[in-house]
């Protein structure tokens, strides 16, 4: 406020921050808003991952935002080689998934369907998807054993002759 301007009752002149601790928003798929809890710790990483903190949900928004379905999630945070305007991942712990694996997302066919080796034949089994990330995909329905493909092949389909490399 300059000297001689008028200020109104409620007007806002300032706030008052602390340049040690940030505050992070998080956008949340709202099918997992109910997993996430005020005082949870939170891993963070930088883009690079050379630097991480840990920090805890500060407050959770209630509203669901209609264009993105997602929740906005606040996490505290401070430490070392923190700065105002860095880009910060989170990783957030939801929820244990018993009998589940990760595996590249290019493997995924039919959006359930992934191709394994029995009898040097490549052959379809339908598996359900938990959890997709950035390059894979958390699944379900994979006993224990299977020898699924490490690369997708291109052309590939059920029946086709395969040779398991040794690594």
């Amino acid at each position: 406020v300059n000297k001689g301007t008028l200020v109104r009752p409620g007007q806002k002149l300032g706030a008052f921050i602390n340049p040690n601790i940030y505050e992070l928003p998080v956008a949340v798929n709202s099918s997992y808003v109910d997993l996430l809890k005020v005082g949870n710790t939170v891993k963070l990483h930088n883009v690079g991952r050379k630097s991480s903190w840990t920090g805890k949900v500060n407050r959770v928004n209630s509203l669901v935002d209609p264009t993105t379905q997602t929740v906005q999630a606040f996490i505290r945070v401070s430490g070392q080689g923190l700065r105002e305007g860095m880009y910060l991942e989170a990783d957030l712990t939801a929820k244990e998934e018993p009998n589940t694996y990760e595996v590249s997302r290019k493997l995924i066919t039919d959006n359930n369907k992934l191709f394994f080796v029995k009898d040097s034949t490549l052959q379809l089994v339908t598996i359900e998807p938990i959890y997709f990330k950035e390059n894979t995909v958390v699944v379900r329905g994979l006993p224990d054993g299977m020898e699924v493909l490490k690369n997708s092949i291109a052309g590939s389909y059920q029946g086709m002759k395969v040779k398991i490399a040794k690594d």
